[in-house]
């Protein structure tokens, strides 16, 4: 069936290869947009051909009543392909007033007109550069223009509903002592606080970040991260919850990576105990440069040789020996 469908989408662009003659450089961008349309058209069909969240002639509200089926409502939402239009089932309640259209949550459509995939990508992109810079990586690498606007207001909705997600971990262990389910089982899980420093409107502030990482059954890397203007107390609250949703407690192996700040070493002794705890290290080989500087003088050459020793002996484990 494969072959078929390939063979047909020759045939239905065998004119435009015939005119750029095996050339990928121009080639390879002209598929791509005509890949990019059919897409665009084949998702158009396919919701045109759902029911769109329609549940009937009517669905249970929150008040107790029913919220009624009224029509569709139609919204244009930019996706991967490009923009198309959906009609989703809106449903009111004449008793309380409040409506329901249950195709946007059910799909994960937010307040703009991004689908959660084009918004997903803006929003990973986001994570290294400025939203002007992102926006133009997206036209780059997905063909649709997004305003660095939509990427901020977006990048922003994300990041309140990732927060509020933490807060009502913390609130629902802190009630009930409710641990989060482990959502893999890592053999090895390795766990990161580290603290900066933050400018915002009002100055400098400090942010603690943690990274939990392991490796899946396919060696592949696994991420997931933590970041809070948090007092190290709840900061260390958070890190340990999403640490056991990451595997915490399955794990074979847990290794805590630190500076060896005293609030960091704190959250290793109150919930990873029993994980080894690592310097990192730039940190370890900060410090036995500046015990070579204390020893023989900033700068000489018995600082260097006894730095280079030192630093060679901890990284082969001969820690006694320092």
């Amino acid at each position: 069936m494969q072959e078929q469908i390939i063979s047909t989408m020759a045939a239905l662009f065998e004119h435009e290869v015939g005119n750029f003659s095996g050339d990928l450089g121009t080639l390879e961008p002209a598929v791509s947009k005509f890949m990019l349309s059919l897409g665009n058209g084949l998702l158009q069909r396919l919701i045109d051909g759902g029911s769109n969240g329609y549940q009937g002639s009517s669905i249970a509200c929150k008040c107790g009543c029913w919220q009624k089926f009224v029509d569709y409502r139609t919204k244009s939402i930019h996706t991967l392909f490009g923009w198309i239009t959906i009609r989703r089932a809106y449903y009111h309640c004449h008793d309380c007033g409040s409506s329901s259209i249950p195709y946007d949550r059910a799909s994960g459509l937010g307040s703009e007109h991004l689908s959660a995939a084009l918004a997903k990508a803006c929003c990973m992109l986001a994570v290294d550069d400025s939203f002007e810079q992102t926006s133009r990586k997206v036209e780059a690498l997905c063909g649709q223009k997004v305003s660095d606007n939509t990427i901020e207001r977006v990048v922003h909705q994300v990041g309140s509903a990732a927060l509020q997600t933490q807060n009502d971990l913390r609130q629902a262990f802190t009630k009930d002592k409710q641990v989060p389910d482990s959502q893999s089982t890592p053999r090895r899980l390795y766990i990161a606080p580290d603290g900066t420093t933050v400018h915002k409107t009002d100055g400098w502030h400090e942010a603690k970040v943690g990274s939990i990482y392991w490796e899946n059954e396919r060696l592949e890397r696994q991420n997931r991260y933590v970041g809070r203007f948090d007092n190290s107390e709840i900061f260390g609250d958070h890190l340990w919850l999403e640490a056991c949703r990451c595997g915490l407690r399955d794990a074979i192996e847990v290794v805590y990576l630190g500076d060896g700040a005293v609030w960091i070493r704190t959250i290793h002794d109150v919930h990873f105990s029993k994980a080894t705890f690592i310097v990192d290290w730039y940190h370890a080989s900060e410090h036995i440069w500046g015990c070579g500087k204390a020893l023989f003088g900033e700068g000489t050459e018995a600082t260097k040789r006894w730095v280079e020793r030192r630093k060679t002996l901890l990284w082969e484990g001969w820690t006694r020996k320092l």
